[in-house]
């Protein structure tokens, strides 16, 4: 009976040793995407909104996409069209403010409502 528990045990402890890797849980980027979660509002300009959900989908203005970070930018992929946006962003007040910015220039402030 002491042979099958030895081989028992390492049998376990070899699952568990294959399994360790298989979710890799980064907590910088799962805090920096929370940040993101909610819903956004701009009063200057085109989008006005932006609904950013934990699952990766997104409504930016009248258009459903979906969102990750990669490479410190957000990204933002329109389901209907196929554009993609991709900006530098900043987080202020708190998290409450974000402002994006384009490449060229171009930038958004908005509020976490």
């Amino acid at each position: 009976m002491r042979p099958q528990s030895v081989l028992m045990g390492l049998i376990i402890l070899f699952l568990c040793l294959g399994l360790t890797g298989c979710e890799q849980f980064n907590p910088m980027e799962n805090t920096e995407t929370n940040k993101f979660v909610g819903i956004w509002q701009n009063t200057t300009g085109y989008p006005a909104r932006i609904v950013f959900s934990s699952d990766g989908q997104c409504i930016y203005g009248s258009e459903t996409g979906t969102w990750k970070l990669q490479d410190s930018k957000l990204s933002i992929e329109l389901a209907d069209s196929g554009l993609i946006y991709a900006y530098n962003y900043w987080f202020s007040n708190n998290n409450k403010t974000l402002l994006l910015t384009k490449t060229f220039g171009y930038s958004i402030l908005y509020s976490k409502q």
